[in-house]
């Protein structure tokens, strides 16, 4: 089986559509405009308390998200510098 010449594609196929991850990860990014709660983007892109820390994570480790603060049991997360 072959594939099509991406400009033979037609939009709105599979092949034109970024994954579900890539689409959480650009949320939360645009999300981190301001400082959120991990409750708060948790919600935003409907992932589970262990989902969003682990989606929290990979931006850290890539310098896109840090930490901001802690309140009680709340983590508050804002953009990284990267």
């Amino acid at each position: 089986m072959t594939r099509a010449a991406p400009s033979q594609t037609p939009r709105g196929t599979r092949h034109d559509r970024p994954a579900p991850a890539e689409l959480r990860r650009r949320v939360v990014l645009r999300a981190l405009e301001k400082p959120r709660t991990q409750a708060e983007l948790r919600d935003m892109v409907g992932l589970s308390n262990s989902g969003i820390l682990q989606l929290l994570r990979r931006l850290e480790r890539d310098g896109l998200a840090r930490p901001a603060e802690r309140i009680g049991r709340t983590r508050v997360w804002e953009k990284g510098r990267g």
